[in-house]
Formats: C-alpha cells, structure tokens, sequence
C-alpha cells in the first residue's frame, strides 16, 4: 500500500459523537487501525498509532466533558 496523505486525526474524530461507538473503537483497536488502513488506502506505521489512539482518547474525554455537564439533555431542557 502507498502512504496517502492522512489527515489530523482531531478533526477526523470530532466527525464522531457517539460516545459508546468511540469506546468500542478504543477496545478494538486493531480492528480500528485496519479499518483507517483501507479507509485511506495506506499502510500506518507505529507513529500513526501513536496519533489516532491519542487524538481518540482526546475525543472520547471531551465528549465525557460535555456530557457530564449538561447532564438533563436536550429533551430536558424543553421541560
């Protein structure tokens, strides 16, 4: 496989909200990496690793974030 130009993994994250859906990724990490691999149709090296497991733990803490602060939720706050 060719290395393609991969993107900032922030902004490739923050594309994701579901916060069970990134937990699940974060436990099945191998499956995850080869999914970005075909995604992007390139082979990640131990750096890219390093950068996606950062990026989504990054993701998951500031969706944990805003969700431990604003606890009520949309349907709440119409009530």
């Amino acid at each position: 496989m060719a290395q393609n130009k991969l993107p900032d993994w922030k902004v490739y994250w923050n594309q994701h909200d579901n916060i069970e859906a990134l937990h699940k990724m974060m436990l099945e990490m191998d499956d995850t990496l080869r999914r970005i691999e075909a995604e992007f149709s390139c082979k990640l090296l131990s750096g890219d690793h390093l950068l996606i497991i950062d990026a989504l733990e990054e993701r998951i803490d500031e969706l944990e974030s805003a969700k431990s602060a604003n606890p009520v939720g949309v349907q709440g706050e119409l009530f």
